[in-house]
């Protein structure tokens, strides 16, 4: 060993997030995840896919910002259901919309 000593400002590196820069290039890529979901997102009526969208404010603790289809069904959109049709087969098939999207974008969920 050489000696050399790191310590780490665990308060700044978390702080980090709120750094306006950081909040903007956070927009950027939310923005590029909706444009990826609205275009992959299946479509019956129109609905889901016209309410996915970014949350305007980030998590006001966390920083985190977030896409969202505040549609009742979207959970069944994204995971699925467990229904099946006579022959067992599912009905509502995942189509795992939004996680694709954040992937595509380069994020992580």
């Amino acid at each position: 060993m050489n000696g050399t000593r790191v310590d780490l400002d665990e308060d700044a590196i978390a702080g980090l997030v709120h750094d306006p820069s950081v909040q903007a290039d956070m927009a950027a890529r939310a923005d590029a995840v909706v444009g990826v979901a609205k275009l992959t997102a299946p479509v019956d009526t129109g609905l889901y896919r016209a309410t996915i969208h970014q949350v305007e404010r980030p998590d006001p603790a966390s920083g985190a910002v977030h896409v969202d289809a505040p549609v009742h069904y979207a959970i069944y959109v994204e995971y699925g259901t467990r229904q099946t049709d006579r022959n067992g087969r599912r009905i509502h098939l995942p189509n795992h919309t939004l996680g694709n999207a954040l992937d595509a974008a380069g994020g992580d969920h």
